[in-house]
């Protein structure tokens, strides 16, 4: 039992330690913009919108900004293909992400809690829906959330379902943020109006949801 537990404890490591490299060798390629990415979609002619979707969940997988690669759905592909492209992106790469912290770290992590963390594992589990929707609301980086989840007790179903509907508002405001670099005022106010009414919808959502979920916990 110690000895698989210190195998996991170093795996969990490794995946950190992977995470860490991968970043920085993200950064080193990028240069701080997307410009190579651009440029590889653009080269890829009729496959660019599949390049896209791999490029987008191979960046994801350490922690080159989503939003920024919304921007870039935007620019390369327009309304609403750009919507679309990224979308698929965010969850396949969010899918990826949380298998592999699932697989790897969450071994680890569940033998070093303790009572009072147990008792947050308990809630995640209960609550998990919840907690992802609020997570991708909130100003948390989107790859910190799928690693954080995936070694949390957090399940497939909620963690997935959190995912879709809370990603939706930022993906369109900035999507359509891209789309709109050259247009006209009229266009960039209609893509911020649609995209900020999205996000009262994902939150009165996520507040029903909240509740009803504390109802059936107390019932």
């Amino acid at each position: 039992m110690v000895a698989g537990n210190r195998a996991a404890r170093l795996r969990l490591a490794g995946l950190v330690l992977a995470v860490a490299l991968g970043s920085g060798l993200a950064w080193l390629v990028l240069g701080g913009d997307l410009d190579t990415v651009r440029t590889t979609v653009e080269s890829a002619g009729p496959w660019a919108p599949l390049t896209y979707v791999v490029l987008h969940v191979v960046l994801t997988l350490v922690p080159v900004p989503k939003n920024l690669l919304a921007g870039l759905a935007g620019v390369l592909f327009g309304l609403p293909l750009g919507i679309l492209l990224s979308f698929v992106g965010s969850l396949a790469a969010a899918s990826v992400t949380f298998a592999l912290a699932r697989r790897i770290g969450r071994e680890a992590v569940a033998s070093l809690t303790g009572p009072r963390v147990r008792r947050v594992e308990d809630l995640l589990r209960q609550q998990g829906l919840v907690a992802v929707l609020l997570a991708r609301l909130s100003p948390v980086p989107f790859t910190i959330v799928n690693y954080g989840a995936g070694v949390s007790p957090i399940t497939w179903r909620d963690y997935l379902l959190g995912t879709a509907v809370g990603v939706v508002p930022g993906t369109v405001a900035y999507v359509a943020l891209g789309a709109s670099a050259g247009q006209d005022a009229a266009t960039f106010v209609l893509a911020g109006t649609v995209a900020v009414l999205l996000f009262v919808v994902t939150v009165f959502l996520g507040r029903r949801t909240a509740r009803r979920s504390a109802e059936r916990s107390r019932g």
